[in-house]
Formats: C-alpha cells, structure tokens, sequence
C-alpha cells in the first residue's frame, strides 16, 4: 500500500470535536457516531438506543454502498439523507477514517 493511499488516525480528540461541532448545530437533536462496524463510539443517545439505531443505519449505509457500487461507474458514498415531514436523518460517513456521523435533525411542523 502507497503511504498516499493509507487513512490518516482519527484520535479520541478529533471524535469529541466532531460531536461537538454537531451539538451546537441548530435543530439538531440526536447525534449518533459510530465505527465502520456499526458500533456508537460517541452519542448523546441512550445506549440501548444508540446500539439499535446504529444497526438499523448501517444495514442501510451497506445495501446503499452495494446499490452505488454496480453503477457504471462505481461511485461511494459521501451523504444519505432521509427526511420524512417532520424530520430529517443525515448519515456522512468520514472519507477520512472509519466513522459515521448520524445527525437527527427537527423540522418546523408548519409543513402543507
């Protein structure tokens, strides 16, 4: 492996800077980051619900990277968004390293 082609370390600073970059985000409500293997290293959730979310996201990050990778030509993902009327889920996994940044965002009701 080139030394251009290897992932940078992330340390235990750099994922409560994340998180708290997150928190003073307006609007934001849950913040869940979790390693590539699906488990919460960093959530303001409560860790039943962490362990739960973040199985539910990443079955979804995988079936989403396998659905990307048979396009011609293959492309990775960068940013899920899924928003229903009253809410939105932003997952953005870190190119950089092995993390994944779930964002649960509230919206206004005031919707038509």
């Amino acid at each position: 492996m080139q030394a251009a082609e290897t992932e940078p370390k992330r340390t235990k600073s750099y994922i409560y800077e994340v998180y708290r970059l997150l928190e003073e985000k307006p609007g934001v409500e849950e913040i869940l980051i979790m390693n590539r293997s699906g488990v919460p290293i960093k959530t303001s959730m409560e860790r039943q619900d962490a362990l739960q979310h973040a199985c539910l996201y990443e079955n979804l990050r995988e079936k989403c990277q396998a659905f990307l990778s048979k396009m011609e030509p293959p492309q990775l993902l960068t940013m899920l968004r899924v928003r229903t009327r009253f809410h939105e889920v932003l997952l953005t996994p870190d190119g950089k390293c092995k993390i994944q940044r779930i964002h649960i965002l509230s919206h206004p009701t005031s919707y038509t």
